[in-house]
């Protein structure tokens, strides 16, 4: 049974998310596990710790009654029964209790919501997505905000060729699940290569005995566009990247090619970390 744990705000954003981790745990027999992480500074002055205390027991109150009404609105809205339960927390540090808790739950995914942008807006609301998916422990499925489950029947694995064989066997298992095809796609600027890795990905299926894979090399200097343009002429319902928390020169330079498709996938993506 795969437990899903699912951070809410109570946006309409995070309400997307929701209405999809519930479609997703209902089809997979799993469970839901609603998060609202409470963040309160602790005041300087003493004399404000008590009325401070006073308010933060009032909010996380409310935060339950907020959790508990949106159970039952997902519930009815679509008709379908899964198994859920919610936990509000106190925290300074969104992250690290989302891993927390998933340790704690002993969670399979996490499932987030995002909208595209660009530039500082881009920054300001994809801050704590983006972390997610650099610091999550767990796979990080990420909900744009016009997507609708229809389960996942073809996914795109958009992949680097670093270490394709331990991220296919990772990869395998949600794809038997929702009895989806996965299409293997590499995008190289350089055309040598194409022949070189095409081999390399039909020794691994032949390896690992991989059933329902497609394997696609594109030629393309813009791997983002290359990926997206791929998905829509094939209709895909769900990408699937591996990532690692970028350097401070990939920070600076935003050059963690899932951070950035995770703004402007038209699709959910799936970003499961990077093993060192």
């Amino acid at each position: 049974m795969l437990n899903i744990l699912v951070p809410t705000d109570f946006s309409p954003l995070s309400k997307i998310a929701s209405n999809f981790a519930v479609k997703i745990g209902c089809q997979l027999d799993g469970n839901i596990t609603f998060i609202h992480v409470l963040t309160i500074t602790e005041p300087v002055r003493v004399s404000m710790h008590e009325k401070m205390k006073k308010l933060a027991d009032d909010m996380v109150r409310l935060a339950e009654h907020d959790l508990h009404r949106l159970i039952k609105d997902v519930s009815k809205n679509l008709e379908v029964s899964v198994p859920t339960k919610s936990v509000v927390v106190r925290s300074s540090d969104f992250v690290s209790t989302l891993n927390k808790e998933s340790k704690r739950l002993r969670s399979g995914l996490i499932v987030m919501g995002t909208k595209g942008a660009s530039g500082l807006k881009k920054a300001m609301l994809g801050s704590n997505t983006t972390s997610v998916i650099e610091g999550s422990h767990i796979p990080v499925l990420v909900v744009p905000d016009k997507a609708r489950f229809k389960g996942f029947h073809d996914i795109v694995y958009a992949c680097d060729m670093k270490d394709p064989e331990r991220e296919l066997k990772l990869l395998l298992p949600y794809a038997e699940k929702f009895d989806s095809v996965i299409h293997l796609v590499h995008v190289t600027s350089s055309g040598r290569k194409i022949e070189e890795v095409e081999d390399k990905m039909e020794k691994i299926l032949q390896k690992l005995k991989a059933k329902n894979v497609a394997t696609v090399v594109l030629l393309d200097d813009d791997i983002e566009a290359a990926i997206e343009q791929y998905i829509s002429v094939n209709k895909a319902s769900l990408l699937a990247m591996f990532t690692h928390k970028p350097t401070f020169i990939e920070r600076l330079f935003d050059k963690s090619m899932t951070r950035k498709v995770a703004f402007h996938s038209s699709v959910p993506l799936l970003a499961f970390k990077k093993k060192k």
